[in-house]
């Protein structure tokens, strides 16, 4: 949850839900018992895989299960030409797994009837190692051993130690891993940035008094889709007190972050854009994927009555400054 999140409001219309998901969860689809010895494949050619990229339906797979393969393959079978994924992109994914060793097909999205939200990085080594490099728009067909998936097993899923995993992955958008683009600015008339190997530092001009006003100044331009007030936004930031300099949140540094669930703070936040405070969605709104833009922000489009965690002053100006790296629809849950 990003920190400049507004108040919540108990009669509020729900919202939907901003559900990241590290790892593909393992749900078991039952199929006919297949019986035999895993053998060898060394071609992925002999698999075939039918239907439309990101469908409504799940796509078709037609393999000589069961069996295994020594070593991990990645196929291209519907080229993209969108934005290349890095080795710590957010993306958004359709995909279906297989225990080619059994022909049991355990995970899918088109199954969960949604997409899946989450980082290249945090997925078993075979996926991540698939996905980069990779243009946003492919489908890729992932032929996984053992060693590169489960090593150990995973016994939800029925998987067991020595299976092979076949993957069918639609890369339905992605991000970047920092921001990317054009150098506009170290600052404006208020503030200095000084980009510090990759994170920003800001810092109030001496004897500047703070502006009354919102002020946006995009310090570097990126070139990706631009953030839509209705959808989710993927960012690191930093926010700091204008008048005391003193840092609030960093995600870039995890100071003042809550800690998330495997309790990690040094990480980018993800929210819907309508649950930050009005400074922010005025000035985020229409600024494109891989733009860094620094935000101050006065008490009146932040916290005009203050904020106990974490503890902002009433009517404190906010210097805020935020590298946007994904915008997505949210997903209703």
């Amino acid at each position: 949850m990003i920190g400049c999140s507004k108040a919540v409001d108990p009669t509020a219309t729900p919202t939907p839900t901003v559900t990241p998901s590290a790892t593909p969860t393992p749900t078991p689809t039952p199929s006919p018992t297949i019986t035999g010895t895993p053998t060898p494949l060394v071609d992925p050619g002999a698999i075939t895989v039918t239907g439309a990229f990101n469908g409504a339906d799940a796509p078709v797979v037609d393999a000589p299960y069961p069996f295994n393969v020594d070593k991990t393959s990645c196929t291209v079978l519907i080229p993209g030409s969108g934005n290349i994924v890095e080795a710590e992109s957010p993306m958004e994914l359709q995909y279906m797994g297989i225990n080619a060793s059994t022909g049991v097909q355990f995970d899918s999205s088109w199954s969960k009837g949604q997409s899946m939200l989450g980082m290249n990085g945090g997925f078993v080594p075979g996926f991540n190692n698939c996905l980069t490099g990779q243009a946003e728009g492919s489908r890729i067909l992932m032929l996984i051993t053992s060693a590169d998936g489960y090593a150990d097993g995973n016994d939800s899923a029925g998987i067991k130690v020595g299976d092979t995993l076949l993957f069918v992955v639609d890369i339905v958008s992605t991000g970047v891993s920092k921001a990317t683009g054009t150098h506009l600015a170290d600052g404006n008339q208020w503030v200095d940035v000084v980009d510090n190997d990759g994170v920003p530092v800001a810092t109030v001009k001496p004897g500047v008094a703070a502006p009354t006003g919102l002020q946006t100044t995009v310090l570097i331009q990126g070139s990706g889709a631009p953030v839509v007030l209705d959808h989710a936004i993927y960012v690191n930031f930093s926010i700091q007190d204008y008048a005391t300099g003193h840092t609030i949140e960093n995600s870039w540094t995890g100071e003042g972050v809550t800690p998330d669930q495997y309790g990690q703070t040094v990480q980018p936040q993800i929210d819907l854009l309508t649950n930050l405070i009005p400074g922010w969605q005025q000035a985020l709104v229409g600024k494109k994927i891989g733009s860094r833009v620094l935000i101050i922000v006065p008490g009146s489009l932040a916290y005009p009555q203050g904020n106990a965690t974490p503890s902002i002053a009433p009517n404190a100006t906010l210097v805020c400054v935020v590298d946007i790296l994904f915008t997505f629809v949210p997903q209703s849950g």
